[in-house]
């Protein structure tokens, strides 16, 4: 099982990682600059249990929801980095930061 790994705050304190088979869905938002990923299944009863927003580079969405689907299916290993603001490791060169982490 592949895991995505996600750090909003740049200290280590706000980071999540969750099971790469629970993403329902990513939403671009209609500023054209942010990428939503929705996940289900973390252990909750809403149908959407969480959600990250990532920054992304206006008009560069489906560039970076392409570079996610690529890294989370030819990522080698078990723990693939989407975003992490404070290492600044992203799995897209379109994602400026993490934003919000929700989860139910």
């Amino acid at each position: 099982m592949k895991y995505l790994y996600f750090e909003t705050d740049g200290d280590g304190t706000r980071g999540v990682c969750i099971p790469a088979s629970s993403i329902v869905g990513m939403d671009v938002h209609t500023n054209n600059t942010t990428l939503e990923i929705f996940f289900n299944d973390l252990g909750a009863s809403n149908a959407n249990d969480g959600s990250v927003v990532l920054a992304v580079t206006a008009g560069k969405t489906k560039e970076a929801a392409e570079d996610i689907a690529k890294a989370i299916h030819q990522g080698a290993g078990d723990f693939i980095t989407i975003a992490d603001d404070e290492h600044q490791e992203f799995a897209s060169s379109h994602i400026a930061n993490c934003g919000v982490i929700t989860l139910a």
